[in-house]
């Protein structure tokens, strides 16, 4: 009877607790920006899973599609609260449309461009001559901007308007294709076509994703609301995250779109690349950065989509805390936890009878975990990896013998307490944690790998790959402890170094290949874009080159290829970039130096490479050279890029070889007496 009495007392506790939290539920639309599919997961959760209903909000959630009006159209006109959309959302705001962003969901757009394997496309330099499906300038702005950024002008490139599929990709209608990478890809992997895909963030083009967004009427009339679906919506998605085959079966069953259902194979792949864009692990979810906006929004006055004087003032949601609310909130967490304690009285009550199998069980568990530790130091031991570990709470430090020589000490395993230890060597290994990998480990909230460079107990540079996980917090969230091990990646390191500089440097001369100087011209000329210096480029020519190898043979012609390149590197500046750009030919790029200021330099080069006398077996001879010299400033900035740089300039070493060789040829070539014409020779 005792027992019968008070389980019906909690009943009525429960039910009662149950009432005071219940409130009337207020309706709610949110408009997606495309049908039903993984990229809106977390919606459905909050919604299945009863996050909104808790929050007092019956939601619905309508699909988007091509004969469905946009997310902005329906919030802005009063037949949405809640909409989600990409970066257009920004150039509404700036245009004077009164909307909000809430949150991100994708911290990276999943914007790119798709070209088939076989294409030859590797960067957005190849696209000049091809044909791109693309869309508006609006709703594509990622793709614009890399097009922008690479100097590739709508002249340079045929536009077909954009179809949403990759069904003209595949049958070669076009070169290439802007597509949602969590998405169209998926075609491709499907029908077995090898593809690439070419990133906007790979080129400085970092936009937000996915943002959940409202008007402004809604903010200031329903601040409640507004943070009551918000705070259900993110715990949608870390739900969704955390279980992604249970919303994928959701997904499957209630939210199919016919005919644009997608696959469970394709949601999968949804949710794997998903993954990459939105980083829940490492980026809370719903984060948004006034700096990444304001970059946004500086892309955009590029591609004359904004005015400079833009205002991104009231743009970005910041809810005031209301203290009252907050006590609410407070006291009903208070009634759910006490609620839960009973509840789980009247559980330990029906499952004590199970503590006597546990206590059976604890042996065989004892022995396993004997087990387990002797498989682990065999690991350890044929790996030759150290093992550590870090107790912050008790202060202290485990090492193992490997690790201690790893780090620079010699003694066994051992276990130092911190604060009985003095500067003596014999801790080496103990200081060098610390001072290379302690800062680093505090920071992480789950499994990480540090990689550092320190001096072992021989005096000899190691390069230390450290992998490990925190175990425990403090309730202040800070790391209390950690573990994990330690490997040696030296060789592997050299190794790797050795193949990075031979993929960047000429075999023959030792200065930067073609390939790899092209690229840092495209950096160097990002930056001219964004207003941020000038460069000039040299063309250089070896005169005669064929009669060298016709008389003298290849081998003595490598030599004079060998000392010009030396020569040339011995003349610049430490941060001028040298670059053999073909068979006889090297490009040189100067930042921040004029033509004029390049001119003088080339009067070095010339006067250097004039008197070097090359001795064969039976004669000596001499070389000379004719360059042309161009600076970034000769251009305007929307008709600046690579191909027009050096297209002048080899036009100009052409025009040197024509008035007799041995020239450096630019717009105005300065002499002793002012400016000269561009026929002076230098000898």
């Amino acid at each position: 009877m005792p027992l019968r009495s008070g389980f019906l007392s909690f009943l009525f506790f429960s039910a009662m607790l149950l009432s005071s939290l219940s409130q009337a539920a207020e309706k709610v639309v949110l408009q997606l920006s495309w049908t039903h599919q993984y990229e809106f997961a977390g919606f459905y959760a909050a919604l299945e899973k009863g996050f909104y209903r808790h929050e007092g909000l019956d939601v619905t959630i309508r699909p988007g599609g091509f004969n469905v009006r946009s997310s902005l159209e329906e919030v802005l006109s009063g037949k949405a609260t809640f909409g989600v959309t990409g970066s257009e959302l920004l150039l509404a705001r700036t245009s004077g449309q009164p909307v909000v962003a809430l949150g991100v969901i994708f911290q990276h757009s999943a914007a790119g461009i798709a070209t088939l394997a076989e294409s030859g496309i590797l960067t957005p330099q190849d696209f000049s001559g091809k044909r791109l499906e693309i869309g508006e300038l609006t709703n594509d702005a990622e793709t614009y901007a890399v097009l922008l950024a690479e100097g590739i002008t709508d002249k340079q490139y045929e536009h077909i308007p954009s179809s949403f599929s990759t069904a003209q990709l595949i049958s070669q209608k076009s070169d290439a294709v802007s597509v949602y990478t969590t998405n169209q890809p998926y075609e491709l992997e499907k029908a077995g076509i090898p593809y690439r895909l070419i990133l906007p963030r790979s080129y400085g083009i970092d936009f937000y994703g996915d943002t959940m967004f409202t008007s402004e009427d809604m903010i200031n009339q329903k601040p409640e609301l507004v943070k009551a679906f918000v705070r259900a919506s993110l715990r949608g998605w870390k739900y969704a995250f955390d279980r992604p085959d249970e919303i994928i079966d959701l997904i499957l069953q209630k939210y199919s779109d016919f005919p644009n259902a997608h696959t469970r194979e394709h949601l999968e792949f949804e949710y794997r690349q998903m993954k990459e864009l939105i980083l829940p692990e490492l980026v809370e979810l719903g984060h948004m950065n006034e700096t990444r906006w304001r970059h946004m929004a500086n892309t955009f006055v590029s591609l004359g989509l904004l005015q400079p004087d833009y205002s991104l003032e009231g743009f970005q949601w910041t809810p005031k805390q209301d203290r009252e609310n907050q006590r609410q909130l407070y006291l009903k967490i208070a009634l759910i936890v006490i609620a839960s304690i009973l509840l789980m009285l009247v559980l330990l009550f029906f499952y004590n009878r199970k503590l006597q199998e546990q206590i059976a069980l604890k042996a065989e568990i004892e022995h396993d975990l004997k087990d387990s530790i002797k498989k682990q130091d065999i690991i350890l031991w044929a790996g030759e990896l150290g093992y550590w570990r870090w107790d912050r709470d008790k202060g202290a430090l485990f090492l193992d013998d490997i690790s201690a020589n790893l780090l620079g000490g010699y003694h066994e395993s051992r276990e130092f307490v911190l604060k009985e230890l003095s500067n003596n060597s014999d801790i080496a290994s103990v200081r060098n944690f610390f001072s290379h990998f302690g800062d680093t480990i505090r920071e992480h909230k789950a499994r990480f790998q540090i990689e550092n460079d320190l001096i072992d107990g021989e005096g000899q540079p190691r390069h230390i790959l450290c992998k490990g996980e925190p175990l425990s917090f403090t309730e202040e969230g800070k790391l209390d402890s950690a573990h994990g091990i330690f490997t040696d990646i030296t060789e592997q390191r050299k190794s790797q170094q050795q193949l990075e500089q031979l993929a960047i440097t000429d075999t023959l001369t030792g200065l930067l290949n073609r390939r790899y100087y092209m690229s840092r011209l495209s950096a160097f000329m990002q930056r001219v874009k964004f207003g941020e210096g000038h460069f000039s480029i040299i063309i250089i020519d070896i005169d005669n080159m064929e009669s060298v190898n016709a008389e003298y043979g290849e081998h003595t012609g490598d030599l004079v290829i060998e000392t010009i390149a030396d020569i040339l590197q011995q003349q610049v500046r430490p941060l001028d970039l040298v670059a053999r750009y073909s068979g006889q030919v090297f490009a040189i790029l100067m930042p921040d130096i004029s033509a004029t200021e390049a001119y003088t330099t080339c009067e070095k080069i010339n006067s250097y490479i004039s008197h070097y006398r090359f001795d064969t077996s039976n004669k000596s001879f001499f070389v000379s050279v004719t360059g042309g010299i161009v600076d970034t400033q000769e251009f305007s900035l929307a008709d600046l890029n690579s191909k027009q740089l050096f297209y002048l300039a080899e036009e100009r070493v052409k025009e040197g070889k024509a008035q007799g060789k041995q020239r450096f040829i630019m717009s105005r070539t300065p002499g002793p007496d002012g400016p000269l014409s561009d026929e002076q020779t230098l000898s």
